[in-house]
């Protein structure tokens, strides 16, 4: 009997040492799958990264491809040569970057974007292509402005297309969800901040070769990109993390803003108020380019520093993962071989000794049961005392958290939403299938509002701000999201509405903005506020419905203000 119950306990022991070897396998196991997942996926984010690296190459390499056609189109008769020959060699260049981003596309999982270069942007390419080789061959007496305009509008949808390229293989990345959602963001906005800025110049490129006033359209165009090309250098600021805002950032922004905010744009319009006042141009059509090209390659160093940033950046996290697998691997070997470590030692030191003085044990392991129920009688009291207590603390915790994330997502000011709330309604809108197709935008842009500022000072601005969005909380509903954008602009969304129904809840906000009372605190002097609206219904991203609604408000604002635009 007493050699049965010491062959028991030596078989129990055995078996709690084989359960600890399982539980350790079963614990080490999850750990290890999803280290694993953790590398494939840094793999993933790292071909996808290299793919969009070569996409933004392309686009912009498209969008520089103006350049040397406009001074083709452009040049006299003793540099043509040399610009034909430079046109053709760029060409060439852009030719074989197209067939290498298929190939790379193909290669790592975005075949339907490496369809869409081949079907769509290559066909427009072409056209573009052609209609400046048909400016080209018209004999120079016989070219009109508006020729030259056209070919270079067909430029301009053949970067659209490779601009959709760049879109797609964005929104079918799985890393836009990861750490590097910004880097995505930012190369997307720092290649249309390239683009931006060559069409500012190259709108008015026709009439300056030429010698022609600027049409109106052209004119509201480059005044656009202008506007445009500033709110996406303020973007990329706001965008990149602040982590990430390296010396070597600081200072490429930083050239941004001064060698084509500072420098380029007042150029363009000094240009456009030649034409304005009908004065003849300073410059001609190949000094317009090769002014504007040395400004230009700022917009495009900044953004080769946050591809090779990017590439950089995902190739870390990428070998931090591998490190991360290798180590959970090494964990679970050193695990298994200290638990075989124990066992023998156990069963030498620990087994053999229980063995012998089974029966003392026994005894006192009979005493221990009884004493381990009362503890554990004891424990549950306190462990349910303990569980009270947590959940009080995440009742508290809950409530205080609410508190923040009110007070972090409103205008301290108005009591409207902020840009924290109106980024996380974007978020959500974006995980909608419909998107932004169904979407209304309002932009409200105070009128004169630096006027009341300086005439009357900044606490009657505040004045000012806070009955225009007390107007703004009357005249919308409380499901639509009315956001502070701006110092004195406004943001109001709305969902499922037609622009007939959107045009008459903006001339509702105006009127009963213009309606509104405010005093001069001092004198009481009564202050006539006014504002101007630009309505937009779908896009195909929250960018294209900004930019809908943002030339909306340029021509209410162009219509003399106090008015509304579609």
């Amino acid at each position: 009997m007493s050699a049965l119950r010491s062959e028991h306990i030596s078989h129990r022991l055995w078996l709690a040492m084989l359960i600890i070897v399982f539980s350790v396998v079963l614990m080490s196991l999850p750990l290890i799958l999803n280290n694993y997942r953790d590398y494939q996926k840094s793999s993933e984010v790292l071909l996808e990264i290299q793919s969009l690296k070569m996409v933004a190459e392309l686009v912009n390499k498209v969008s520089r491809e103006r350049a040397p056609a406009n001074n083709v189109m452009s040049s006299v008769w003793n540099e043509h040569f040399k610009s034909q020959e430079a046109l053709e060699k760029y060409r060439k260049d852009v030719d074989i970057h197209i067939q290498q981003t298929i190939d790379v596309l193909n290669e790592t999982g975005f075949e339907l974007a490496a369809q869409e270069l081949q079907q769509q942007f290559i066909p427009t390419l072409i056209l573009g292509r052609q209609a400046v080789d048909d400016y080209v061959a018209v004999p120079s007496k016989h070219r009109k402005m508006q020729q030259l305009d056209g070919a270079i509008s067909a430029m301009f949808k053949a970067w659209d297309k490779s601009h959709d390229v760049l879109q797609h293989v964005i929104e079918q990345s799985k890393g836009k969800n990861s750490i590097f959602s910004s880097n995505y963001t930012l190369i997307f906005l720092l290649a249309d901040l390239r683009d931006q800025a060559g069409r500012a110049a190259s709108n008015i490129m026709a009439a300056v070769t030429f010698n022609e006033t600027v049409p109106n359209e052209n004119l509201a165009r480059s005044l656009q990109t202008q506007r445009q090309a500033q709110y996406l250098w303020e973007l990329v600021h706001i965008v990149q993390p602040e982590q990430d805002k390296t010396p070597e950032f600081q200072v490429l922004h930083q050239r941004v803003k001064t060698e084509f905010l500072d420098q380029a744009l007042p150029l363009i319009n000094e240009l456009i108020n030649e034409s304005l006042k009908g004065q003849s141009y300073r410059m001609i059509g190949p000094q317009l380019t090769e002014a504007m090209l040395n400004k230009f390659t700022s917009v495009i160093d900044l953004q080769n520093y946050i591809l090779e940033y990017s590439v950089h950046s995902a190739q870390i996290e990428q070998e931090y993962a591998r490190k991360e697998l290798i180590y959970a691997i090494l964990i679970l070997l050193v695990s298994l071989f200290t638990i075989l470590l124990t066992m023998i030692y156990a069963k030498k030191w620990v087994f053999e000794p229980l063995i012998l003085a089974r029966e003392q044990l026994f005894a006192l392991a009979q005493f221990e049961d009884r004493s381990v129920q009362v503890n554990k009688r004891k424990q549950g009291a306190n462990i349910f005392d303990a569980i009270g207590r947590v959940q009080k603390k995440l009742q508290q915790r809950e409530a205080l958290e609410f508190q923040l994330k009110h007070v972090a997502h409103s205008d301290s000011l108005t009591g409207v939403a902020n840009r924290f709330a109106l980024d996380e309604y974007i978020k959500m809108l974006e995980n909608q299938s419909a998107q932004f197709q169904q979407s209304c935008l309002i932009i409200i842009d105070i009128d004169n509002f630096k006027q009341v500022n300086d005439s009357y000072g900044h606490i009657t601005g505040d004045l000012v701000i806070q009955a225009v969005a007390e107007s703004l909380k009357e005249s919308v509903k409380t499901s639509d999201l009315l956001v502070r954008y701006g110092g004195d602009e406004f943001l109001v969304l709305i969902e499922n509405i037609s622009i007939a129904t959107a045009l008459k809840i903006a001339e509702k906000i105006r009127k009963s903005v213009a309606k509104s009372d405010v005093f001069q605190p001092e004198n009481f002097e009564r202050i006539q506020v006014s504002i101007s609206a630009g309505v937009a219904v779908g896009a195909g991203s929250w960018m294209g419905l900004l930019a809908k609604a943002d030339e909306a408000l340029f021509r209410a604002k162009a219509k003399g203000k106090n008015t509304v635009s579609s």
